[in-house]
């Protein structure tokens, strides 16, 4: 049902020993789980936190999120809170992530991911799809 769609978005800080690695094994699973799931979402890394932003069902996404505050890679999370959805921001990517490289060319003013207000993650949301559909320059 469309009027149960939410998107939740949460920043933690990165608790893996070997982040490329095990930011892969999250990126692997979450691209397995979240289609059955009805899951689409980006994360974020900087270096130091996840941002990540999941879209799909209300109960769904409250039991990911549960999974991910008990999940020991992550630490210090703060959760932005449920906002109801008219229709999905990322509907063709199970998980895409953002890279530290892509986020600095998209918002170079947020480099540790301080984000504090709803608005701020509505900003976000805006510049990376603007800046993921706009046209390649010509070499």
């Amino acid at each position: 049902m469309i009027s149960d769609l939410v998107s939740l978005t949460y920043r933690s800080r990165l608790g893996l020993a070997d982040p490329a690695a095990g930011i892969l094994r999250i990126l692997q699973a979450s691209r397995v789980r979240n289609p059955r799931l009805g899951i689409t979402g980006i994360l974020l890394y900087n270096g130091f936190h996840f941002v990540q932003t999941i879209e799909g069902p209300r109960a769904t996404c409250n039991e990911l999120f549960a999974q991910i505050s008990k999940d020991p890679r992550h630490s210090q999370i703060v959760a932005f809170g449920l906002t109801k959805l008219e229709q999905r921001l990322f509907p063709d990517w199970s998980m895409r992530l953002i890279s530290r490289t892509e986020l600095r060319e998209t918002m170079p003013e947020l480099k540790l991911l301080d984000l504090k207000e709803p608005e701020d993650i509505e900003r976000l949301h805006r510049r990376i799809l603007a800046s993921l559909s706009a046209p390649a320059e010509s070499e």
